[in-house]
């Protein structure tokens, strides 16, 4: 028994009708085997067109139709949906893009009329071999997990956390606000960093419908979309967080001290600590590494003095499987190490800070108090900062990270605010100035008659030695001229990297890292928080390098993203143009398994055969490509539709 096709050609305003001949085409179109209904009309996206094709599916009984009109990435969907109402299969419609293929890239009318032909052509024959696919459901977890606890992490905790569904927030630190919690103040209005932050850390905190989990780490993940179960381990603190105040008194008596690292190593703590004043939560925590009761001496110190009792030795580490239906990454940015970079002098000068070392030296809670001293104590009278350190060169990184500059120039104005018989030289190669804001600022500290602008030939073009107990640097500025500036204090600003721990977390949900430990996205244009790896999201500097605001912006994109489709007690629903296997002809070769980029293969040992994970599949008919035994079937795209369509092509005269 033959099709009931109707063809449906649109005009598109004149985008169509004026470049092709319809008449010709809509005689041709009517000509077409199995063809009931051929009809021209304005546009067919509109409600008009729309209820038209409705009406002939069910008044002339189709059972396929063909939209010849635009590119399917602008209204296939919409033609679905048509299709649905009108009580027919949508997946038994084809496309015919004559718009974008056609009367768009064809001057002459006739070859575009000739070509339009074609594409129809090509669609009939397709659109014959059409299968009826159905969309499937799966039950689905609408909780989520967000690991880090940064200003991304925070933002897309707090945009998730709605009625029934659950946010776990993890963060490996013993605190929550990532780096910027550590800030004296933020860019471009110089505003207070914890004026800004804490009221959100605080939210996070005492939102019921998040839990935070700290001082934590992800150690196994399984499942898929829509269904994982995270395993994490939450590291024991040896203090009961339910009771300690963190009022300091253990820290007095501890008599270890050791590197503080939430100070950048500018100072010590001690063994039992919290991590810097204003550290959210405000729980004090032990650290087994140093703790004199894990070497072997029995040190009740802490325990013997905190007014609460909530120093427990026994504690123990606790593990966690949590269901989640997907895992937003949001682990920051770790900074390039200048050691490196020999040329800059750092570690081995000992007045030469990274850009994250002067953001405490600066801050009121950090090591000097705010006070910007060398390491003598003394006040510094000149003071240099360089620009893309690790950053635009061939040698390290190629790319711009986008806030070194802003962050140098804050700094600039802060030293002249604390400093004003100081002087500063600010050596760049070019200024990264995005936004509405930065190039006001730069304009202001541009205008301090205490600060230089040195414009080098190059990013690189700086060398730093130490020369009778001072700092010199000797660089290349743009006019390729070789000079030399005597300083106190050099401040550098090093590239932004992934994070140090993102290696580990890319074993665990199995996504690429690019070379600087970024997260790979599924597309950087149009699908920046995604990767490869469905329902596996990233936001900030977990992806690349960012600012505050874009960071935030990402944790929210990343929630959005999950609440458009994981909807507490609803189904998932899954794509049907998904590919599938024929176990009778897999040969168990494993070639698919390999070049799945989306980890949606597995291989059946017990079968001896591939087996394709439906909910993880994207089509992208990768697998049905590479099968040498033609055992791997792309629904919508099987051997026999494409091939029906080539032909349609090359032999569109009946």
């Amino acid at each position: 028994m033959g099709q009931r096709i109707g063809i449906y050609v649109c005009e598109c305003g004149p985008n169509i009708r004026d470049a092709v001949d319809m008449d010709e085409l809509m005689k041709f179109a009517r000509g077409l085997h199995d063809v009931v209904v051929a009809k021209p009309f304005g546009l067919l996206c509109s409600s008009e067109g729309k209820a038209l094709i409705v009406n002939d599916v069910r008044e002339q009984k189709l059972t396929r139709v063909v939209i010849a009109a635009c590119s399917p990435k602008e209204h296939e969907s919409t033609f679905r949906e048509m299709m649905r109402s009108a009580g027919l299969n949508p997946f038994l419609m084809q496309i015919a893009n004559i718009r974008e293929q056609g009367a768009w890239v064809t001057e002459d009318r006739v070859l575009a009329t000739d070509k339009a032909k074609a594409i129809i052509n090509a669609a009939v024959r397709r659109v014959v071999l059409h299968e009826p696919l159905e969309t499937g459901e799966i039950a689905c977890e609408a909780d989520v997990l967000v690991v880090g606890a940064g200003v991304a992490g925070l933002s897309a905790a707090l945009t998730l956390a709605q009625r029934n569904r659950k946010v776990y927030l993890l963060e490996k630190l013993p605190c929550i606000g990532g780096k910027v919690a550590r800030y004296e103040e933020i860019f471009p209005k110089l505003e207070c960093a914890s004026c800004v932050l804490d009221p959100k850390m605080d939210e996070v905190l005492h939102n019921e419908q998040i839990e935070v989990l700290t001082f934590s780490e992800v150690q196994e993940a399984v499942g898929y979309y829509g269904n994982f179960i995270v395993t994490v381990r939450r590291k024991a603190r040896f203090v009961d967080s339910r009771t300690c105040l963190g009022c300091g008194a253990c820290f007095e008596v501890c008599p270890v001290k050791v590197s503080n690292e939430y100070n950048e190593g500018l100072d010590e703590r001690r063994a039992i600590y919290v991590p810097y004043a204003g550290a959210l939560p405000n729980v004090a925590v032990i650290d087994k590494a140093h703790c004199l009761r894990w070497r072997g001496e029995p040190c009740k110190a802490c325990q013997a003095v905190c007014p609460f009792g909530c120093v427990n030795y026994e504690e123990k580490d606790e593990i966690r499987h949590v269901k989640v239906g997907a895992v937003i990454l949001a682990t920051g940015f770790d900074l390039f190490d200048p050691r490196r970079a020999p040329q800059y002098g750092y570690g081995h000068i000992e007045n030469v800070y990274t850009s994250l070392e002067f953001e405490r030296l600066v801050n009121s809670t950090g090591p000097t108090g705010g006070e910007i001293v060398l390491r003598n104590g003394q006040p510094p009278k000149k003071i240099a900062l360089v620009h893309c350190v690790g950053s635009r060169t061939s040698k390290f990184h190629e790319y711009c990270s986008g806030v070194c500059c802003t962050v140098l120039l804050k700094f600039a104005h802060q030293v002249r605010q604390k400093l004003p018989h100081a002087s500063v030289a600010e050596l760049y190669s070019d200024f990264c100035l995005p936004g509405k804001e930065p190039q006001r600022f730069c304009n202001q500290v541009a205008r301090d008659k205490g600060v230089a602008l040195i414009h080098l030939k190059e990013p690189d073009s700086v060398q730093i030695v130490e020369q009778d107990k001072q700092i010199l640097i000797t660089y290349t500025d743009v006019e390729r001229q070789s000079k030399s500036l005597a300083v106190d204090m050099v401040v550098l600003a090093p590239a932004m990297e992934g994070a140090q721990h993102a290696g580990i977390l890319s074993d665990v949900f199995d996504i690429s890292l690019d070379e600087s430990r970024f997260f790979v996205e599924d597309d950087p244009h149009v699908a920046p928080v995604l990767t490869t790896t469905e329902g596996i999201l990233i936001a900030g500097c977990a992806q690349g390098p960012r600012n505050i605001q874009s960071a935030v912006a990402q944790g929210e994109a990343a929630a959005g993203q999950v609440l458009s489709r994981l909807v507490p007690g609803e189904k998932l629903t899954l794509e049907p143009v998904t590919a599938e296997v024929d176990e009778g002809l897999c040969s168990g070769c494993k070639v698919c398994v390999g070049l799945c980029p989306y980890k949606a293969i597995s291989y059946q040992a017990d079968k001896k055969n591939a087996w394709i994970n439906e909910v993880l599949c994207r089509g992208c008919g990768i697998c049905p490509a590479a099968c040498p035994s033609g055992a791997i079937k792309a629904k919508h795209f099987t051997d026999a539709e494409v091939s029906a369509e080539i032909e349609g092509l090359l032999h569109s005269n009946h």
